[in-house]
This record gives structure tokens, C-alpha cells and sequence, in this order.
């Protein structure tokens, strides 16, 4: 009985531990049709953005002098091999789905703005 209760107690912490994310949260449950509602090409400002989203993680500036605020969101987790002893160390990795908003804007006001969401897959095991 106590071994069986110390497995079922592992494996919680394992899932548990398994899983993480990183980024903006304010774009976790985000969908193109959520962002398309939100933010109108030509009609949204910066000030209307940042109230939805928060700050950028990211500014930069196109080579015409446009500035661009990036977004990002990225829920990961652990491969289950990663947790067979020997062998975890040869397949290490992580799969999940990461997100980024992209806004473009043209003076105080959205020019273009584009939502992906792709499938991520990382390997860090000793087979590189």
C-alpha cells in the first residue's frame, strides 16, 4: 500500500513539473478572430493596444521608420522519455505550441498586425 501510494505520489510531481510556459499571458487564450476584434487595422491606437496586451516584449523599427511591438506566449512541456533513467539523457527535449502577436504601426496608429500560433519542438539530449 505504501509504495503504491509513493508511485501515485511521484507521478503527480513528475506531470506537475512537466509542464511550463513563458511570455505574455494576456495572449495565452488568444485566437486570430479574438485579436482581429480587438485590433482594427488603420482605427486602433497604440494606447488601445497596450491596454489589451500590456507592454511588448519586444520594439523594433522596419526600415521605413515603422515601429513594430511583438507579443510572445509559449506553453511547454517535457518529452516522457526525458524522465527514463539512461536513456532521457540521449533524448531530452520539450514539445508545445508558442504564439506571437505581431503589431505594426504607422505613426500612433496600427498599420498591420498579424497572430501565429505554431507547434515548437526542442532536443537537448546528448544526441544534440
Amino acid at each position: 500500500m505504501k509504495l503504491s501510494s509513493f508511485a501515485g505520489c511521484l507521478t503527480v510531481l513528475l506531470l506537475l513539473s512537466a509542464c511550463s510556459s513563458a511570455g505574455n499571458e494576456s495572449i495565452r487564450n488568444e485566437t486570430v478572430e479574438s485579436v482581429d476584434q480587438k485590433i482594427k487595422d488603420g482605427v486602433t491606437t497604440k494606447q488601445e493596444v497596450r491596454a489589451a496586451y500590456g507592454d511588448p516584449l519586444e520594439t523594433s523599427f522596419t526600415d521605413s521608420g515603422h515601429e513594430i511591438w511583438k507579443y510572445s506566449f509559449a506553453r511547454m512541456s517535457q518529452n516522457g522519455t526525458n524522465f527514463i533513467p539512461y536513456y532521457g539523457a540521449f533524448t531530452a527535449g520539450s514539445h508545445g505550441k508558442a504564439k506571437t502577436l505581431s503589431v505594426i504601426f504607422n505613426d500612433q496608429v496600427v498599420w498591420h498586425h498579424s497572430l501565429s500560433d505554431s507547434t515548437v519542438q526542442t532536443h537537448q539530449g546528448i544526441g544534440g
